[in-house]
């Protein structure tokens, strides 16, 4: 890792989080769970929520924790050659959690996923400058609206995304549809990921999603509304 590499991470780390703790404030309090990777309103956790974890890696122990509480409906979604080979190990199962090798973007397309500048790390991204210029692979993306139409899904009451800097572009996707999930759990990469934190928390809150609070990069939203779907109009 080079020095800027090594200057960015450490202001990712320790400094940026002292002025997010600083500027970006809880809209409303609720109970939230601590599921390890990110905290998730309580309310969720019950019945059989359908839930859409965007963005695996080799790592799922948040949906191991979800399925450990409630009788969760989950969906995985990574198209990266490594994470199709975490899956497929019996070892890597979520009771109650289907995968599915795809990316998820703003648009029904093949697209190119950049290598992380690190080799040895297992995130691609859609994102140029959030990675590598280096082409790791190409992939087959849907937005969520299409993804919703082949599962025959009329809601979504969890989207969470860990998709190194595409989050915008889906999340807008997302708005621009009229889905509406319950909770929004994200994590903040790519370009300037202070400034977008700031500025996607008021955006988001202008469309109905309220912050609740974060545990280090992800960031959980939720509705006031129990009830998750499409907006009328």
């Amino acid at each position: 890792m080079g020095m800027w590499s090594r200057v960015t991470e450490f202001s990712r780390w320790h400094v940026e989080p002292l002025i997010l703790r600083a500027t970006v404030h809880p809209s409303r309090s609720e109970e939230l769970l601590d599921l390890g990777l990110a905290l998730l309103p309580s309310r969720l956790a019950v019945g059989s929520p359908i839930c859409y974890s965007v963005g695996v890696g080799e790592d799922v122990d948040f949906e191991r924790r979800l399925s450990g509480r409630c009788s969760a409906r989950q969906w995985l979604f990574d198209p990266t050659p490594r994470t199709k080979q975490f899956m497929a190990d019996p070892r890597n199962t979520v009771e109650g959690a289907s995968f599915m090798p795809i990316g998820i973007w703003n648009a029904d397309c093949v697209q190119t996923f950049h290598a992380p500048s690190d080799p040895s790390h297992v995130s691609h991204s859609i994102v140029v400058d959030s990675r590598s210029s280096v082409v790791g692979f190409t992939a087959e993306c849907r937005t969520v609206t299409s993804v919703m139409r082949q599962l025959g899904h009329d809601h979504v009451d969890l989207l969470k995304l860990n998709v190194e800097g595409a989050e915008e572009a889906i999340l807008q996707s997302v708005i621009d549809a009229g889905i509406r999930p319950t909770c929004i759990l994200v994590t903040w990469e790519g370009r300037s990921p202070l400034a977008k934190a700031i500025r996607w928390t008021r955006h988001l809150r202008g469309h109905g999603w309220d912050y609740l609070g974060r545990k280090g990069w992800y960031f959980t939203y939720a509705r006031a509304s129990s009830r998750s779907g499409r907006d009328s109009c």
